[in-house]
């Protein structure tokens, strides 16, 4: 008999399908709750990939579109860990599709990166402040510190997806309502 690696085996099952309808539907209704309704919804597909590899994704996105590729290995483990997969699934749909909506403000920007240099004040000014905080700060805050934080980009959509959610304290909040309200106002794509 031979045995399916996990992601062969969760492709092959539909239990991808399981995760990703439920969490794609909660990413979506979080958008449209912050009044990002009108933007396109996110698409989501799969890829395989194998998590030992130093450099291994576990989510991708297709520059300029709302289109969003989950590494099906990443899904097997999480099924394996007998958690309820719903957030952490629709987190990293979430962190994808901030880099979406980055791309479409850098296009309507006024200057060459002033998006990208609020941004990494923001994240600048963050880091100062968990200096100062440390362990006393919000336990979100505190997990937007992790090493793939440390380039301003992503630290940007990881507070996205949390921000989304409704979980991001202020000041980065703040940052937030003001970055997204003209997006909020984009005409339907």
């Amino acid at each position: 008999m031979r045995f399916l690696s996990s992601a062969q085996f969760i492709e092959r099952s539909r239990v991808a399908d399981e995760f990703i309808a439920p969490s794609a539907a909660l990413a979506n209704r979080l958008l449209a709750d912050k009044g990002l309704g009108r933007l396109p919804p996110c698409n989501v597909s799969y890829f395989i990939e194998e998590l030992h590899r130093p450099d291994a994704a576990i989510g991708l996105h297709t520059e300029g579109t709302a289109n969003i590729r989950l590494n099906l290995a990443w899904l097997a483990h999480l099924a394996q860990c007998g958690t309820d997969p719903e957030w952490e699934v629709a987190f990293v749909v979430l962190h994808e599709y901030a880099h979406f909506v980055l791309h479409l403000l850098e296009v309507r920007e006024a200057g060459a990166g002033v998006v990208r240099h609020r941004i990494e004040a923001e994240h600048t000014d963050f880091l100062r402040r968990m200096q100062r905080l440390g362990w006393l700060a919000d336990p979100v805050l505190r997990k937007l510190l992790s090493n793939h934080n440390s380039i301003a980009e992503e630290w940007y959509c990881d507070a996205f997806a949390y921000w989304a959610a409704g979980t991001l304290p202020e000041p980065h909040a703040a940052l937030f309502d003001e970055l997204l309200a003209e997006v909020r106002v984009f005409p339907v794509a």
